[in-house]
Order: C-alpha cells, then structure tokens, then sequence
C-alpha cells in the first residue's frame, strides 16, 4: 500500500472527533477496542468506526481482532496509534493552519491548552524514576530537562537556591508557526510546560515565563515547588 499524502494525514487529523480518537490511542500506548474508545469518548460505537477506518486510511491507526482469555465467541478488533516516520523537511504548516481554525474559540482553546498538558505529563511520564525511587529534597532537574529536550526546546537550567529554577528555552517546537499562530502557540507552548511541572517529582509550578525574550525565539521561565 502507498504511503498516504500529507495532505491526507492533515484531512484525517482535521476533523475532531478522528483527532480525539487518535490522541487517545496514542496516550495509551497500546491496543484499544472500540467499545473502550466510546465509552471514553462518549461516542457511540457506529458513530466511531468509519473515523476509526479513516484514520487507518491515512496510516494513522492499524487494527488487529484479538481474542479474549478463552477461545469461546468472536475475536474482537482492537486499534492501536501508528508511530510513523516523517520524511525530512515535511512542511507541517498546512496543518498548523487546519488545527488553528478548530481552536479559534475561547472554549476550544482552553481545550487545545487541556490537551497540551496532557501531553507534557505523558512526556514527563516517559523518562519518569522507578516508583519506588528515592525522591530526594529538591526537584528531580534530570528528568524535566529530558522531556523538554525531547519536546524540542534544548533547555538550560540554573538553579536559584534550593527551590526556585529558572530555565532557559534555546529553541521552540513551533517557532515556524509563530509569525501567523503566536498566541496559539505560545499557549500550547506554557500548556506543556505545566504538564511536564505538575507531573515532575516533587510538582513544580510554573512562576514566570516570559516568551521570545530575543530574535533568537529564546523563552525564559522561573519554576518553584508546587
């Protein structure tokens, strides 16, 4: 089967409910029925398969019928997020521009912020110490500082006594959309640093931030204990 266009994939992402699917699946990190998928979403299962088959379409999901702990009745199809590999250079901005008209309205965009820090505590939870690791005085620095390098914000950290933290962001994630979507950006931008904070060992919060202080689109931040 042919790889599908990007243009494709941005149609596919583009509707919100195929955009609540995909996120889902990809926060669980793993196969995922139909039936769950509704009653996480709220969606009645009719209404979620043909989404589920569009974003198959678009090599986004992929599915499999699984069988339950016993052999008796009908396998179930369960679906699962893609990782894709993105060629270099592929250009997102058609996409930012699809996104950013969903999310034009106050309501829509304090869910777009909602998801973002979703998506920092997933980050954060990824590279997080084993649960019975010893959680020392002060914040875990090692661990924030490889989930935002990982984000693509190649942090600097200095620490200002025990418990203040000041950051700096070197480069921006979205830094090619900030010229036409600054304040969505810089509000996914903050939305995903509090997901990463609040998820940090001990939480922190974020006390300042003060964005594309420079040409260079370098952001500062100052994070104290939660």
């Amino acid at each position: 089967m042919a790889e599908p266009s990007p243009i494709e994939v941005h149609k596919a992402l583009a509707d919100d409910t195929r955009y609540r699917l995909f996120r889902y699946l990809r926060l669980s990190g793993r196969p995922v029925s139909v039936r769950e998928l509704s009653a996480r979403l709220g969606l009645h299962v009719n209404t979620l398969r043909p989404h589920l088959r569009r974003l198959e379409d678009a090599g986004l999901v992929s599915s499999e019928a699984q069988r339950g702990s016993t052999s008796v009745g009908r396998p179930q199809t369960v679906y699962s997020a893609v990782d894709r590999e993105e060629r270099e250079g592929r250009d997102y901005r058609l996409f930012a521009d699809i996104v950013a008209g969903l999310v034009s309205g106050a309501r829509q965009r304090d869910r777009a912020i909602a998801t973002a820090r979703e998506w920092g505590a997933y980050l954060m939870g990824r590279s997080a110490p084993r649960p019975d690791a010893r959680i020392s005085s002060g914040p875990n620095l090692a661990v924030l500082q490889e989930a935002l390098a990982e984000a693509g914000f190649e942090p600097r950290f200095r620490r200002r006594g025990r418990a203040r933290v000041d950051i700096t962001l070197r480069d921006c994630p979205f830094r090619d959309l900030i010229e036409e979507h600054r304040d969505l950006v810089c509000s996914l931008h903050r939305g995903l640093i509090e997901g990463m904070l609040a998820s940090s060992r001990p939480p922190m919060r974020l006390a300042a931030l003060e964005p594309l202080v420079d040409r260079t689109s370098v952001c500062r931040l100052s994070a104290v204990p939660g």
